[in-house]
């Protein structure tokens, strides 16, 4: 009788044990709580913190803290001061030498944006191209007689992924117009449009709300499915990047970026890469 009873315990512990390895290996990470500190793009911060509510609710024992302090902070500290980067531009050549890892993780579009009130609601490439080189100073040379007044040029700050993306895709890198209002943040640009009616700036497509109006480019609306089929041709990839010696928290999170659930996020204003 001993025998067989000290046979059902040792099952019981056997089953106990078995039990305890599955649920770890599905939550292998919860024992110890971990912070995954995060910094760069502002564009890229909305979505971030979509992920990060979703991806702490899913993780109890994990913290997330995210810092919008531009792409090239955010290239430069990968790895350094954050354990992932946020960039909303392309890596240089220099930068790509650094030996980090790049992960897209979603496609935006840059969107043109001007006051509610202005009657302007489509500009060609070109003339976009001429009003921020300062070729075209007026609405009046544009507006097809509808609007009158000199044009208030606001761009990103020098080193902003969304103004390196903007002028590589629109065509005047470097030639910025002088006298341009260079805005440290996408909420700063959006307030600049709000306060001015003879504004024009760009933002993520994203970050587009009733405050403002995101006017068409050569007659295509900035919306996503417009992005994706390539109609609308202001798009550019919203990346993270990590460094060498990457915790495998850190690790863990961006492949949850990538996965059905972090890309169904994506989906809810941006564009998916899977």
């Amino acid at each position: 009788m001993k025998i067989k009873i000290i046979a059902v315990l040792l099952t019981v512990l056997v089953l106990a044990a078995g039990c305890t390895r599955s649920e770890g290996g599905s939550q292998a990470r919860s024992a110890q709580p971990y912070t995954i500190e995060i910094g760069g793009s502002t564009s890229v911060t909305p979505l971030m913190e979509l992920f990060k509510e979703e991806y702490e609710r899913l993780n109890p024992h994990i913290k997330i803290n995210i810092n919008g302090t531009g792409s090239g902070d955010g290239i430069r500290n990968a790895g350094v001061m954050y354990q992932i980067g946020m960039s909303s531009r392309e890596l240089t050549p220099a930068e790509q030498g650094q030996g980090l890892n790049a992960v897209t993780v979603a496609i935006d579009g840059i969107a043109v944006i001007m006051n509610k009130n202005s009657p302007v609601s489509n500009l060609s490439m070109d003339q976009i191209r001429g009003i921020y080189t300062g070729e075209i100073t007026n609405w009046s040379q544009v507006s097809g007689g509808a609007k009158s007044g000199r044009i208030a040029v606001i761009s990103r700050e020098e080193g902003s992924g969304t103004r390196g993306a903007f002028e590589e895709l629109v065509g005047f890198q470097g030639k910025l117009v002088a006298g341009a209002n260079e805005s440290t943040s996408t909420g700063a640009i959006k307030a600049g449009i709000v306060q001015n009616t003879e504004a024009i700036g760009y933002i993520s497509l994203g970050s587009v709300d009733d405050t403002i109006q995101a006017i068409s480019v050569g007659g295509i609306a900035p919306a996503n499915d417009n992005v994706k089929n390539g109609s609308y041709r202001i798009a550019r990839p919203f990346i993270v990047l990590t460094g060498s010696n990457v915790h495998p928290e850190s690790t863990a999170f961006v492949d949850w970026m990538l996965s059905p659930e972090g890309q169904q996020i994506v989906s809810r204003s941006w564009i998916t890469v899977r």
